[in-house]
């Protein structure tokens, strides 16, 4: 205790105290009473009582900005408007401004900004909120401010949050470094601006998410019946108003309160006007991010909100790099603020925030559409189509066309849309024919740089048609047999051209028009029956995509002057005779398909593909004698595919293949033997290999305990055991038993065993797991397996793939893939089995832990402890089996 006051007295004999100078004794009396009653008196700012979700939020935002450490810490929260960054900050001043010498809440920040002299009346705030600036005392300037803040608050525990910054100079005269504050000081920064943060430098940045759905229901029953648990009679209209407010705490509160004590037939009408007509109250506080943009940066947020949100990122930059938009910065921009996300590589906005996009189109035009920049509304685009009022300001249409709708495009119609930069006309492949165009049609092109017309009707472009700009063109379905019939037609921006399943097109265009094209995608053309040889004059063609192809008889040597070329698909050219005799010069050619091209004379030599990593020649009914010797120099090649062929045994050059990781052989029907396979093989998809009966392994290895009249099954337990046992491997193959080697097999899809101790010793290598199955799986079927909280699956998006025997799946998982899970504290382990999530198809499994075989068993009579199987994390999406049949006659 004596210990515990002697502490006490040391802290506080070490506290600053007032200096008494000048000053009266009954003014420095006063002035210490004013300073306790401030700290006793701490004002506590409004925050409204219908919170949700703002524990989790809080506790967040807590182990950010770390109350408790001495360091001085900046944390910015950023976010869309209405998310609730305000709220956040304000709740954490009220629970936390007490354990500072003083705190500050300068509220509103972007508004009073724009004031005469408002950043200089914030700094006043601030000093006087810290308690270091006297009544009388003046400050004039922004400069003598920031060093008034510098000298006064450095010696000071300060808590200081700035409230809807939206400029750098506010955080460059209100917090402009750490050593402005003294030790333990935190700064709390809110703002729509991510970048802002960022160029400050914080210490950590905060995103509050959307509310989830129940959060979002009883927020929203706060408001619209003024209790906290939902009303029932109410709940499909709920869910209704909380699937379009998509987690918006202040769109559900407007929405709420609009809502209470109005009955459900005025609940309908609200939800069918919201569907047209925004919430103007949500709107404008979602307007204010959008109001700070430049004018390209506007363009790009109303071109994403209009017609690009789900797109891919790189897609749009091209398209609206293309219109001088400077895409890459702006998206940035638009980003930053808020007012989009990229996910999976593409751009997606909050409906919301699309919605706000949508107003601002309508505001250009309410009472004449033919006013508007962007038209993606059936009935406005119809409306100006009938009464020909399209002007030149607009500058996109994207039409996704109703079922059974018809609609007509004439060119008087179109002649006054001078700036039309994109057109998008989209439909149903069952309802092709409801756009119809005279023979004769024209329409203004010179501006358009994207051009995507699904059943385009007519033979071919327009006769005037000016592709200067144009930089994507894509014709799916469309009735084109020649895409333009004038040589001296010229495209010189055009980068891609997509005419998929256009099943009239004849012949390929003179490539010298479009000197720039990057892919020429042509899959299901099955009239086409020449590509132009001008094709090898496009240096930086990557995709050429002839899929399908069916009538198509010969390519042209010139394909191999494509020195960019990544991709080439030939698979479905099943007419195909003639290919160029050397692939070599393809030095970037990646992925190589010539599936079901069964009545090409030869294949190619394929020497020098230094790049090639995946190989499709799968029902081309190759014969032993068929594969070229160089196709084992493929010394990238990690995919190979020879599924649907004619062999009895796969060539032992295979071994050669030093980083194939995956082989595909099913329906190859003859098959009767495997070579010794690379040590980098993981799958191998024998199904359907009914003649299927040995798998070789490395002689070079060759051990007195392999004996060579081994089983399959007993060929891949040595193959793990002796020379890949660090490798993952799986197997898909003919057979109806588990193997026997597996020490733990059960009937059904599922099994459970009990772990001895000891079980996880040194010379443990990893688990193998197995079950048997037969019927059809579903189209793209999935195989999982899940053990204990680990699992993996492989992929078999085969259609055609029908298991009307009996086969097995076997799977090996080195120790690697275990260690991570803390094995040494399992005692028992749990495996299940499932196709597509049905584990019905399953007739028995297994599970089989794997040990150096000279430590398997030291004596007769000594077995180790049970088995387990690992069970690892998701494999990569490389892992699936691929087998593409053909319904052709074997010749």
């Amino acid at each position: 205790m004596i210990q515990q006051w002697r502490s006490a007295l040391r802290e506080v004999a070490n506290l600053a105290g007032y200096e008494l100078q000048t000053e009266y004794e009954s003014e420095i009396v006063t002035r210490i009473v004013q300073d306790i009653l401030g700290k006793l008196m701490c004002e506590h700012l409004h925050v409204d009582e219908k919170l949700v979700g703002m524990d989790f939020r809080l506790k967040k935002l807590n182990s950010l900005i770390s109350v408790d450490s001495k360091d001085v810490r900046m944390v910015g929260i950023y976010g869309i408007g209405g998310i609730g960054k305000t709220t956040i900050a304000k709740v954490f001043y009220n629970q936390n401004s007490h354990q500072f010498q003083s705190s500050s809440f300068l509220a509103n920040i972007r508004e009073i900004f724009k004031e005469n002299r408002g950043l200089l009346r914030l700094q006043k705030k601030l000093l006087r909120d810290a308690q270091v600036l006297g009544v009388n005392e003046k400050l004039t300037t922004f400069d003598e401010g920031i060093n008034m803040i510098k000298s006064r608050l450095c010696h000071k525990k300060v808590l200081v949050i700035l409230d809807d910054v939206d400029h750098w100079s506010q955080l460059k005269s209100l917090v402009g470094k750490s050593d402005w504050f003294g030790k333990g000081s935190k700064i709390i920064i809110t703002t729509r601006n991510k970048h802002l943060l960022i160029e400050h430098e914080m210490d950590e940045l905060y995103e509050p998410p959307m509310l989830n759905t129940n959060e979002a229901l009883d927020l929203f029953s706060q408001y619209a019946f003024r209790r906290n648990h939902r009303h029932d009679d109410y709940l499909s209209l709920s869910n209704h108003i909380i699937y379009y407010c998509q987690g918006l705490p202040f769109a559900l509160k407007v929405l709420g309160s609009s809502l209470f004590s109005k009955t459900r037939l005025q609940w309908q009408s609200e939800l069918d006007k919201l569907a047209i007509e925004p919430n103007m109250d949500i709107i404008n506080v979602l307007r204010i991010s959008y109001e700070g943009l430049s004018n390209t940066q506007k363009n790009i947020f109303l071109d994403i909100a209009c017609f690009f949100n789900g797109e891919y990122k790189d897609f749009v930059i091209k398209i609206l790099d293309g219109c001088g938009f400077f895409a890459e910065s702006g998206i940035g921009v638009l980003n930053d603020r808020c007012l989009l996300t990229i996910l999976d590589r593409k751009l997606w906005m909050h409906d919301l925030i699309q919605q706000l996009g949508w107003e601002i189109v309508r505001e250009q035009g309410y009472t004449n559409i033919g006013r508007r920049s962007r038209l993606w509304n059936f009935v406005d685009v119809q409306h100006i189509l009938i009464k020909k009022t399209g002007t030149n300001t607009i500058e996109g249409i994207f039409l996704d066309l109703p079922k059974s709708c018809q609609i007509n495009f004439t060119t008087e119609a179109l002649a006054m849309m001078t700036e039309l930069r994109l057109l998008k006309i989209k439909s149903t492949s069952d309802y092709f024919g409801h756009v119809d165009l005279p023979r004769d049609f024209e329409f203004p092109s010179y501006e358009l740089r994207y051009l995507y017309w699904e059943g385009y009707p007519l033979e071919s472009l327009p006769s005037k048609f000016q592709g200067t700009h144009l930089i994507e063109l894509s014709m799916h379905y469309s009735l084109v047999k020649e895409l333009w019939r004038r040589d001296e037609l010229l495209f010189p921006n055009l980068t891609a051209i997509e005419l998929n399943q256009s099943k009239g097109l004849i012949r390929t265009p003179n490539f010298l028009s479009t000197p720039n094209l990057e892919r020429l995608i042509l899959q299901g053309c099955t009239s086409l029956l020449e590509v132009h040889q001008s094709i090898g004059d496009l240096e930086k063609l990557h995709l050429l995509d002839l899929k399908d192809c069916k009538s198509l008889e010969s390519v042209p040597d010139s394909i191999c002057k494509l020195k960019s070329l990544e991709t080439l698909s030939l698979s479905g050219c099943s007419q195909v005779m003639r290919l160029p005799k050397h692939f070599g010069p393809l030095k970037n050619l990646k992925v190589l398909s010539l599936h079901g091209c069964y009545n090409c004379e030869e294949l190619p030599s394929l020497l020098g593909l230094c790049s090639l990593n995946d190989l499709e020649l799968s029902h081309c009914f190759l014969r032993n004698d068929a594969i070229p010797v160089d196709f084992w120099c493929l010394s990238s090649l990690q995919k190979l595919n020879l599924s649907g062929n004619n062999f009895t045994v796969i060539p032992e050059g295979i071994t050669q293949l030093s980083k194939l990781r995956v082989l595909q052989l099913g329906h190859c029907y003859m098959l009767q033997e495997m070579p010794q396979l690379p040590s980098s093989i993981q799958e191998v998809d024998a199904n359907s290999c009914m003649s299927l009966r040995n798998l070789s392994t490395p002689s070079r290895f060759a051990r007195e305990a392999i004996s060579p009249t081994k089983t399959l099954m007993e060929t891949i337990l040595e193959r793990i055991q002796y020379f890949v046992p660090d490798n993952e491997f799986c197997i898909l193959l003919p057979g109806k038993e588990v193997p026997n080697w597996f020490n733990h097999q059960a009937i059904g899809s599922s099994i459970t065993i009990e772990l001895s101790p000891g079980w996880y010793y040194s010379n443990f290598l990893g688990f193998a797991v197995c079950f048997v199955f037969t019927g059809k799986p579903a189209t793209h079927s999935e195989i999982s397996c899940q053990s204990n909280n680990f699992s993996f699956f492989y992929s078999y998006p085969d259609p055609q793939t029908a298991f009307s025997s009996y086969h097995v799946w076997l799977a090996y998982q080195p120790r690697s893939r275990v260690d991570i899970c803390h094995p040494d504290e399992w005692t028992d382990i749990k495996a299940s089995f499932e196709i597509n999530g049905v584990p019905d198809l399953i007739q028995k499994c297994g599970i089989c832990p794997i040990y150096a075989h000279d430590h398997k068993k030291d004596s007769d009579d000594t077995e180790y402890p049970v088995k387990v199987e690992l069970l690892s994390h998701t494999l990569p999406s490389s892992h699936q089996w691929t087998d593409d049949s053909t319904q052709g006659k074997t010749p």
